[in-house]
């Protein structure tokens, strides 16, 4: 087994790959989009401190920034973070960054965040349900007495009612990105393998993508484990009451503080 198999897949497609298949969905307007209705879904003030948990290359936390909030973003990829830095620079955005497992959030991010955003479904990346579990713990550590969290996560049974094995999508390039999707039901996961058609004709096979799917019960009794309580649960981002036909499913939970969070 080679070392680049060792390596965890969200490692390696954060390299590059992520914004080779996804970059062409990322458009400002979804930007602002996504941003503004976090801001109202939290009741964001502009004396906030906000956490962007999986920041990647910063997109919601540069538009958040630019509204006066205080936003650090923590991402696993230095590839990612610096990416981040170069276009906060360029939009004069003042973020915070840190490079970091949100299994193991730096000690000073305890107790100093009245809002955390985790965007793209961002959750379920990781080897186990434990890992996941980890995470929410991490968070109601960051977060202040009665600060919120909010989830933008994929349906899983949207993805259930429309799964579509093999897809495919041009780029205006001229690459086109095939996508192979193996919907696991027995351990909730959906594996997607693409491999990249240069315009020459040339085959690459790129970087995997495993998701762990959560229903909303399992996540609202993952919440409550971590100490945190749901509040509302939405399937869009323009306020889309959450039913099994809506692609997204996006949690907002609070911490009530009450103290007593389990590491």
């Amino acid at each position: 087994m080679t070392q680049e198999s060792q390596t965890p897949w969200y490692v390696r497609f954060f390299k590059g790959d992520y914004l080779r298949v996804y970059g062409h969905t990322l458009q400002p307007n979804r930007t602002d989009l996504e941003t503004q209705f976090a801001i109202h879904a939290l009741d964001l003030q502009p004396h906030h401190n906000v956490l962007d948990l999986c920041c990647g290359q910063g997109r919601h936390s540069i538009a958040l920034a630019k509204t006066g909030l205080s936003v650090t973003g923590v991402d696993l990829s230095e590839e990612m973070l610096a990416i981040a830095r170069s276009t906060a620079d360029e939009a004069g955005a003042i973020l915070t960054l840190h490079q970091a497992d949100m299994r193991h959030l730096p000690d000073d991010l305890k107790n100093r965040f009245d809002a955390v955003i985790n965007m793209f479904s961002s959750f379920g990346y990781l080897e186990s349900e434990e890992d996941d579990q980890q995470v929410l713990h991490q968070i109601a550590k960051a977060l202040k007495p009665g600060g919120k969290l909010l989830m933008d996560l994929l349906n899983r049974e949207w993805v259930i009612i429309n799964n579509q094995e093999f897809d495919w999508h041009q780029h205006e390039d001229g690459r086109v990105v095939l996508e192979r999707r193996q919907l696991d039901l027995k351990n909730s996961s959906n594996t997607v393998t693409y491999t990249e058609i240069l315009p020459d004709g040339t085959r690459r096979e790129m970087s995997d993508l495993q998701l762990r799917l959560y229903t909303l019960t399992e996540l609202t009794k993952m919440l409550t484990k971590a100490g945190l309580t749901l509040q509302n649960v939405y399937g869009g981002f323009q306020a889309e009451p959450y039913n099994v036909n809506t692609r997204r499913m996006i949690v907002v939970a609070s911490n009530p503080g009450l103290g007593g969070v389990c590491a």
